[in-house]
């Protein structure tokens, strides 16, 4: 048996329709609504009157549309839970769990998704002094303290600008289609600026600061890889010299 008329069979609205259908027939040849004098009454038990038949027949209609219409909302309203669950999952699948922001995999996709023309940036960003805090205070406010730093890397760059948790107290921002180099250097700056204030996680004062590398597409046509290659290579430079919070990729990191 087909699984389309499985599930009308099993459907106990359908039965219930057809049960009350049945009994309106039933009535409509055990009782006369619209009497006729002039009948004997064998004739009125065995002839179906056509203002009965009608009566009847507009109120099955009608009893019928109700179904359907009821049966119409449930569906959609099962395609619309279908819809939020998979949209649902699929913001999982794009986003970090414990901060909300983008993560690598959707980094990795805006990423591909850059014209290969115009200045784009990308920008790698590690936080310092996060491990110490992390092993003394717990992961809990460990966690805490990510959280907040997230909250101000999005506040700090450009409307249409990627910002991404890659993981751990990595983080990433991708700024496509820059006027010139010094906007990135300029959103750099706020980016620094804004994760080195003081944080207030359960009455205690945190501080971190930040390493960020940044690498520059500029009118070669670099690959998604060598772009955060050359970004890494910016923020180790970064990280290590004393008192500069960003580096710009340049060719003398390498080697």
């Amino acid at each position: 048996m087909e699984p389309g008329i499985r599930a009308l069979l099993s459907n106990r609205s359908v039965w219930f329709v057809v049960l009350l259908a049945m009994a309106g027939l039933y009535g409509i040849f055990a009782f006369d609504i619209f009497r006729d004098e002039t009948s004997s009454v064998t004739d009125r038990k065995l002839r179906i009157e056509l203002d009965e038949f009608l009566l009847f027949a507009s109120a099955l209609i009608l009893l019928l549309f109700s179904y359907g219409l009821n049966q119409h909302r449930a569906r959609g309203r099962e395609r619309d839970r279908r819809i939020a669950a998979e949209r649902s999952a699929r913001d999982l699948g794009y986003h970090d769990a414990l901060t909300g922001m983008p993560n690598r995999r959707a980094f990795d996709e805006a990423l591909a998704k850059l014209s290969p023309s115009g200045l784009h940036a990308v920008l790698m960003l590690d936080l310092n002094g996060f491990k110490a805090i992390n092993d003394t205070h717990g992961h809990g406010m460990g966690d805490a303290l990510l959280r907040v730093v997230a909250d101000r890397i999005a506040g700090a760059v450009r409307e249409g600008d990627t910002a991404a948790r890659l993981g751990g107290d990595e983080f990433a921002v991708i700024t496509p289609g820059l006027a010139n180099p010094e906007i990135v250097k300029l959103i750099a700056g706020r980016l620094a600026e804004s994760i080195a204030r003081p944080v207030f996680v359960e009455g205690r004062t945190l501080h971190v600061g930040t390493g960020i590398g940044i690498a520059l597409s500029r009118a070669e046509k670099l690959t998604p890889v060598e772009l955060t290659r050359r970004a890494d290579l910016a923020l180790y430079a970064a990280k290590r010299s004393e008192g500069v919070s960003f580096r710009l990729y340049g060719p003398e990191l390498e080697g």
